[in-house]
């Protein structure tokens, strides 16, 4: 039996490994690589705990922030060229409910503040920077699809819908 559970355990972390392999997130703690550059599943989780610590309401997870931080560099670049950067000392003072942000933390906010003083045009140049990047978005977090610019949510196929309640009487 307890042979099992060893060869069982070794079985589901080579699974593991040829599925993150065949998704091109050939790490196990990778959420996205964004043309060369690795954004990990911590860095993502750190700054969604962030920020729905700072702001509850936001309703960011994992998945929103791995899609938000994809985003926020190309965001940040139009944003810096157009002279509407902002600086880390900026980002800390819009959280300053957060005691130490993380750097993917701080990166969020930049893109979100940055993007909302952006022109339609500027915003424009960094969804086609997005366009022409080769993004790999590790399946657990959804999917990236190049052509419309968009992430979709993963739904795994072991999680199936609730039946929607029916009122009696």
């Amino acid at each position: 039996m307890k042979a099992f559970r060893v060869l069982r355990g070794s079985l589901v972390a080579g699974v593991a490994v040829a599925v993150l392999g065949v998704s091109g997130c050939a790490s196990a703690d990778t959420a996205a690589i964004v043309n060369g550059q690795r954004i990990t599943e911590q860095e993502a989780q750190e700054a969604s705990r962030q920020i729905l610590e700072a702001q509850p309401d936001s309703g960011i997870t994992t998945a929103n922030a791995v899609a938000s931080l994809v985003m926020a560099g190309f965001i940040n670049t139009v944003a810096d060229g157009a002279g509407k950067g902002l600086s880390d000392s900026a980002a800390r003072q819009a959280v300053a409910a957060i005691k130490d942000p993380s750097p993917a933390t701080l990166e969020l906010v930049r893109a979100s503040l940055a993007f909302n003083q952006m022109t339609s045009e500027e915003q424009g140049r960094a969804v086609d920077l997005a366009s022409k990047a080769k993004i790999t978005i590790n399946p657990r977090y959804g999917k990236f699809d190049p052509a419309k610019i968009s992430f979709d949510a993963s739904t795994p196929n072991w999680i199936k819908p609730q039946p929607s309640a029916t009122p009696q009487g």
